[in-house]
């Protein structure tokens, strides 16, 4: 019993380090490309019902713009497309958003730079060219 039990610690051992070796040769191996600049990621959202549209709200910096809250003061968003734009590595990210509302058929624009955060509830994405 005693020797079944070294040879099964034996055994482990052996193949931890084999699995720890080839882990190591595998790992240099592959190597990451390197990012292309500008980079440019589009998404578009539409409205899940077109009728009633969706809520969508910005935040940039201390700044909040609705869409959706309130009909009369704020109309719901039929369709909303953004575009973060990388120009260089390190800079800030520039963000296009562009907001049609349900009562018009002229966007509303907003060129933002810096930390632009949004909820969006109501709508769907159509397309995006994220992998």
């Amino acid at each position: 019993m005693a020797q079944t039990l070294g040879f099964l610690w034996c055994s482990r051992r052996w193949f931890g380090t084999i699995v720890l070796l080839t882990t190591f040769c595998f790992a240099c191996a592959a190597n990451a490309d390197d990012l292309k600049f500008p980079q440019i990621i589009k998404i578009h959202y539409e409205a899940t019902d077109p009728h009633t549209g969706g809520q969508f709200i910005i935040w940039s910096e201390r700044e909040k713009i609705w869409y959706g809250l309130d009909s009369k003061l704020f109309p719901a968003a039929k369709s909303v497309e953004v575009t973060h734009i990388t120009p260089a590595p390190g800079t800030t990210t520039i963000t296009i958003i562009t907001v049609v509302s349900i009562n018009s058929t002229i966007p509303d624009y907003f060129h933002l730079s810096g930390n632009v955060r949004f909820k969006i509830s109501g709508m769907t994405v159509t397309s995006s060219n994220l992998p």
